[in-house]
């Protein structure tokens, strides 16, 4: 049977079993819930009619999404086809082919998701029995499914008037039940509201742990690469955790950065100490961790600058930022392509890091972007000492390898040095550049450093003179509002990867006892299968005693509703109600069987509870909550039957009275038994 439809008769079954007590002894309360019901109806009709405007309205917007996705592709593909055609894309080029590419993917993304929209609706309306191929006889239907709903509205409105008095002659019956009922909900709610508690204590410190397992895979991958022993590779990411919250950068990007300059060769505490400078610029000047570790393991390695030396490295390149359009964080990406050119011109140390900063900084004079002006410098940079320059030059009259070992010798650098001799070489005369360098980008980037030499050496004597530049322009940034939020988070990462690991050693003991006892009865079971399934049997008759006697609490709290009903009861024969007061006996006679069960549990064993579950009827418990209610009804029962339930009661109340210390004894032992 479909789940809807018996959930459907479960339902109907109920409210049949219920109405008379609704519509005769609830009054104006059952009046109430019957108009709230009707409202919900209303509802139901009225979001049915806003489901079927919808549904047009997200059908013309897939229609206009399908239009929009076919231009899109229709213009990725007169891109692409431009572009075939071109030998040398431009970069203008190929960034409108990425942006049509973006859009393209975007259009598709809308589309598929308002056709799944558009389907979920369909099959709600469908599941609601409105066709969609014919909405409009769907709308007309329900328009007078609502006028008929508001027709009941009123005449139940009216009933509830009506009601009014039979309800005040019940209210002193119903102010009793409902103290004894709030009294076993508070039971239960504070029950429910402990679980609760618990769970919500428990959830940071479960994330705690987990961030802190996941921190500490990941280091164990770094000092694997390093071949380090487990006792320095925590010592190094905890350290990575103060460079975290000094950068405001949060832990797993920092790893990343330690990653990748151990990937390039970096030793990992030589990396672990360069995280903090590099983070910390990261965060000031918005640039990618990756790209600046590069650029700061470019100088370490090619220009030889100490690892101590990091931050001043940046601060260099900080520096030089500011002087013009060629930011920090464009250097970062193009500096180990540079400095590799440069250290085999035998250059090193933070001189040569300023130097390439203050020549990338006049290369963009002559350049469109930074990209550009870092491809024209590195240009130059190979040119400098190639046969083809030193024969150029020899033509004109100079030798250029003895020129620049002069140079070198009064303390000039390759760039000052070959921007001076091209301009000594050719006069001034900056228009006969290509008989020296035929190369177009080299002209490029010489020519502004030839104009622009001695701004080149104040950028570079300014950025040399730069401690603190980052430092500084770190704390501006952190007054963002955006970092402090991020400050926020990352203090909350670093805080829980902190407190979890103070709980792995406990942790991983407890796993360690748990895996050791699993593999042990694994061992076990497929030496002794028998046994095993013995034991097995008896876990599970263990684990269902503690099920019942963990739902005390709440049987307890469900004790007390029989009693408030047979006072209720009471109260309804005294106004004639007499179908209320049998409803109220029955239900306390179902409650009763349960909890007859329940003290079997306690006085036969667990044996007995199995015997019970065997040997249990549907029909018999049915028939004993009834019969009290069919003996108010005037038809007789069988004289065993209602023995049977007059005993159950008195059992209950016996069982209730005598033998809670007993009880208690007995869960407070197991309680305790479990845990030893």
């Amino acid at each position: 049977m479909d789940r809807n439809l018996r959930l459907s008769l479960i339902i109907q079954a109920g409210d049949r079993a219920t109405r008379p007590l609704r519509d005769i002894a609830g009054g104006s309360r059952a009046a109430s819930q019957a108009l709230a019901g009707t409202r919900d109806r209303l509802k139901d009709l009225e979001r049915a009619q806003g489901d079927i405007a919808g549904f047009r309205a997200l059908k013309m917007g897939l229609r206009s999404t399908e239009g929009e996705l076919q231009a899109a592709r229709q213009r990725v593909t007169e891109l692409g086809r431009a572009m075939g055609q071109t030998g040398n894309p431009t970069r203008a080029m190929t960034r409108d082919f990425q942006r049509a590419k973006q859009e393209a993917e975007r259009l598709e993304r809308q589309h598929a998701q308002e056709t799944r929209q558009l389907g979920e609706l369909r099959t709600r309306l469908g599941q609601a029995g409105i066709a969609t191929t014919d909405l409009a006889r769907h709308e007309r239907e329900l328009r007078r499914q609502v006028q008929g709903t508001n027709e009941e509205l009123t005449e139940q409105e009216r009933r509830l008037a009506r009601t009014a008095d039979r309800e005040r002659r019940m209210a002193s019956g119903r102010a009793r039940f409902g103290r004894a009922q709030g009294i076993a909900t508070g039971m239960a709610a504070s029950g429910a509201a402990g679980i609760g508690t618990g769970m919500a204590m428990a959830a940071p410190i479960i994330a705690g742990v987990k961030a802190a397992q996941d921190y500490e895979s990941t280091m164990t991958d770094i000092g694997q690469k390093a071949d380090l022993s487990r006792l320095k590779t925590e010592a190094l990411g905890k350290g990575l955790l103060v460079a975290a919250r000094a950068a405001n950068q949060m832990p797993a990007d920092m790893q990343a950065g330690v990653d990748a300059l151990a990937g390039m060769g970096a030793s990992v505490p030589d990396a672990v100490a360069m995280m903090t400078p590099i983070g910390r610029a990261a965060t000031a000047y918005k640039a990618e961790i990756a790209d600046l570790s590069n650029a700061s393991f470019a100088a370490t390695d090619n220009l030889k600058v100490p690892i101590g030396q990091t931050q001043k490295v940046i601060d260099i390149m900080a520096a030089a930022g500011k002087a013009g359009a060629f930011e920090v964080k464009d250097m970062a990406g193009v500096f180990p392509s540079l400095t590799a050119a440069y250290q085999a011109l035998g250059q090193k140390g933070t001189g040569a890091v300023a130097d390439l900063a203050a020549g990338l900084q006049i290369a963009r004079k002559g350049a469109g972007d930074s990209a550009s002006a870092g491809t024209n410098l590195a240009n130059v940079l190979q040119k400098i000492s190639s046969p083809a320059t030193a024969k150029a030059f020899e033509k004109m009259g100079v030798n250029l390898p003895e020129a620049l070992k002069k140079a070198y010798k009064e303390g000039k650098t390759p760039l000052e040095a070959i921007a001076e001799l091209t301009n000594k070489t050719l006069k001034g005369d900056l228009s006969k550049l290509g008989y020296l360098f035929e190369d177009s980008q080299v002209q490029q980037g010489l020519r502004p450093l030839i104009q622009n030499l001695e701004l080149f050496r104040k950028i570079r004597a300014d950025a040399m003179k730069s401690d603190g530049t980052t430092d500084r322009d770190f704390a501006e940034r952190m007054k963002d509002s955006t970092e402090q939020s991020k400050a926020l988070r990352t203090n909350a990462a670093t805080l829980a990867i902190t407190l979890g690991a103070q709980l792995l050693p406990t942790v991983n003991a407890g796993l360690k006892a748990v895996n050791g006892f699993a593999t042990w009865i694994g061992d076990a079971a497929r030496r002794h299968p028998t046994l095993t399934k013995a034991l097995a049997i008896g876990a599970g008759a263990f684990a269902t005693l503690f099920l019942v006697l963990g739902g005390g609490a709440i049987v307890l709290a469900g004790l007390m509703a029989p009693f408030a009903a047979l006072s209720f009861a009471a109260g309804a024969l005294s106004i004639g109600l007499l179908p209320v007061a049998g409803i109220a006996l029955g239900v306390v006679a179902a409650i009763a069987a349960i909890g007859a069960v329940a003290y079997g549990v306690y006085k036969y064993g667990l044996g007995g509870l199995i015997a019970a579950l065997t040997n249990f009827s549907p029909v018999g418990l049915l028939w004993m909550a009834f019969s009290k209610m069919l003996g108010m009804l005037g038809v007789t029962v069988p004289a065993r039957l209602t023995d049977a339930g007059r005993w159950m009661i008195q059992g209950l109340i016996n069982g209730i009275t005598e033998k809670l210390t007993a009880l208690k004894a007995l869960v407070i032992g197991a309680g305790s038994n479990i845990a030893s």
